[in-house]
């Protein structure tokens, strides 16, 4: 087998050796002949192999040098497999083994001895045991508290009356349901032929309703209607006092532009889906009526921290010297309630004795037993605060439900004069 084996490779280099010649001499002939030579050779498997030019050569010289190295790898004796130290082939088994070894090297406890030994032995195992114990209760007391605040929800009681006020307002329902309620109320048929001459906006479905009153005081004319005044970064830019001010605070991206917006029927105040777009204290004015104050949005805004740390001293300069300021409505979002930044703001209103009123939006996103929850636990929070009002208003400023409540807390904070 041997012989064999060494006399195939010697024919294999002398195939090699011709095959180099014979490349040599065709590449010579065909470069003077101007014409490409096509070279063949054998292949490991001995499949012809054909090729052109330079690198048909690289290719033959490839299969030649393959077709050596699986000769000399099928002739080479399989490897041993050598074994380290004490591993064997089953780890299992070696492992048992030391066990067992290890076991037999102990030395036997006295017989006197096993009592002492074993209350010695039973000692810190209770102390590993109440210390994975103890890991075991806070990661059960922290999956408790998890689950707990929204079963503490669920399980919060609900207001009846309460209830039955969100489902008179229809602050819960979607667009589409509002849009059905509207046309199927008769009376909104004609205030829809009527606001083909109103001057203002659309109204949403919710808040075609309103009283006469109101019309006249969100405006009819385009010189009636709310329009902007100023923008200011400093106390210094603030305009002059005069008219009764009421201003809209809330975190950033829940809607105080839009409400304004809603409420007044008007487009002046800039909204954003983007969380910060106001970073100003922007002043509007319903002319000889109520100056409105959109003022910058607390919390994840896209600003600078130190620009919303001076947000926060203008707020407090702005809510100690503006003596014209009759109250502070604090948007919160219906589907969250009041977090950390929000309770921090009511603080800071309680400090400067600010009076500040908490407006639900985007009620027609929630439930109404969840929105009556939400009002119970609001509530609870808001006794502790004397300078809050006990009214919770709902609204939504896309469908316009619980609109018309707010707009008559602006009326009546605002300069009457003869509506009719």
């Amino acid at each position: 087998m041997r012989h064999t084996a060494a006399l195939s490779i010697v024919i294999t280099a002398s195939m090699l050796k011709l095959a180099v010649g014979f490349t040599a001499w065709t590449s010579l002939m065909g470069g003077r002949a101007g014409s490409a030579f096509v070279l063949h050779g054998l292949g490991g498997d001995g499949s012809r192999v054909m090729q052109r030019g330079s690198s048909g050569r690289q290719a033959l010289f490839g299969t030649m040098r393959r077709s050596l190295c699986m000769q000399a790898s099928a002739q080479e004796p399989p490897k041993r497999k050598i074994k380290l130290g004490s591993r064997s082939k089953n780890p299992k088994a070696a492992r048992a083994a030391e066990k067992a070894k290890a076991t037999a090297s102990t030395p036997a406890a006295k017989p006197k001895e096993p009592a002492a030994a074993g209350a010695a032995a039973a000692a810190p195992a209770p102390a590993g045991e109440e210390v994975k114990q103890g890991v075991d209760k806070k990661e059960g007391d922290a999956d408790e508290d998890s689950v707990s605040n929204r079963e503490k929800f669920r399980q919060t009681q609900i207001n009846q009356v309460v209830l039955a006020k969100i489902r008179e307002l229809r602050v819960c329902s979607s667009m589409s349901q509002a849009m059905r309620a509207a046309q199927r109320d008769l009376a909104q048929r004609e205030e829809i032929e009527n606001e083909k001459r109103f001057r203002g906006f659309s109204r949403p479905p919710m808040y075609r309703d309103m009283a006469p009153h109101i019309v006249n005081f969100v405006g009819q004319s385009k010189k009636d209607k709310l329009s902007f005044i100023a923008g200011a970064l400093k106390e210094a830019s603030f305009p002059p006092e005069g008219l009764p001010e009421v201003c809209f605070c809330g975190r950033s991206n829940v809607g105080k532009s839009s409400i304004i917006n809603a409420v007044t029927l008007s487009t002046v105040a800039r909204s954003s889906e983007k969380p910060g777009m106001t970073q100003q204290f922007n002043f509007y004015q319903l002319p000889r009526r109520l100056m409105l104050v959109d003022l910058p949005g607390y919390g994840f805004a896209f600003a600078d921290p130190h620009k919303m740390e001076s947000w926060k001293i203008l707020m407090d300069r702005y809510s100690t010297s503006r003596k014209v300021l009759k109250r502070a409505f604090v948007i919160i979002d219906a589907r969250h309630g009041l977090k950390v930044n929000d309770k921090e703001f009511l603080n800071r209103l309680e400090q400067t004795k600010t009076s500040f009123q908490i407006v639900l939006t985007k009620c027609d996103l929630v439930r109404e037993e969840d929105l009556a929850r939400r009002h119970t636990i609001l509530m609870e929070e808001l006794n502790n605060y004397s300078k809050a009002l006990k009214t919770v208003r709902f609204v939504s400023a896309y469908t316009g439900a619980g609109l018309s409540d707010l707009a008559q807390d602006l009326y009546s904070l605002s300069v009457k004069k003869s509506d009719s």
